[in-house]
């Protein structure tokens, strides 16, 4: 059901403010899955997408947080990285699902899910 809501949130916004799974796979199709130009870019851009997340809900109480994320993880530009990556390579076909469907995933969706996973909320 959040996936749902996430993917009619996303679709009232506008698409040309964020980066997306289908732009990201554009853009490496157009220029090479190994461009070291495009890692650069998507590294920068999940770095401040994933420090303004964690500064989002640093603030809300425990109870109402989908992760936690520990005090002593670095929020580095690699975690960011890596998070994204194993989240599409976990989650690819879902994603490739929605695009066929017209939907287009953004990267905030991608890094919320990824979070979600890596970081969960102990009791």
């Amino acid at each position: 059901m959040r996936i749902l809501f996430a993917l009619l949130l996303g679709l009232a916004t506008s698409a040309q403010a964020a980066l997306t799974v289908d732009g990201y796979r554009a853009m490496q199709e157009a220029h090479g899955a190994d461009n070291q130009t495009i890692d650069l870019q998507v590294r920068m851009y999940l770095d401040g997408l994933l420090d303004g997340l964690a500064m989002a809900t640093s603030t809300l109480p425990d109870e109402k947080r989908s992760w936690c994320i520990p005090d002593n993880q670095p929020l580095t530009d690699e975690l960011a990285y890596e998070l994204f990556q194993q989240e599409l390579r976990l989650r690819g076909k879902e994603y490739a699902e929605f695009s066929e469907l017209g939907i287009d995933v953004p990267f905030s969706l991608v890094m919320v899910d990824a979070l979600e996973r890596r970081f969960p909320c102990r009791d």
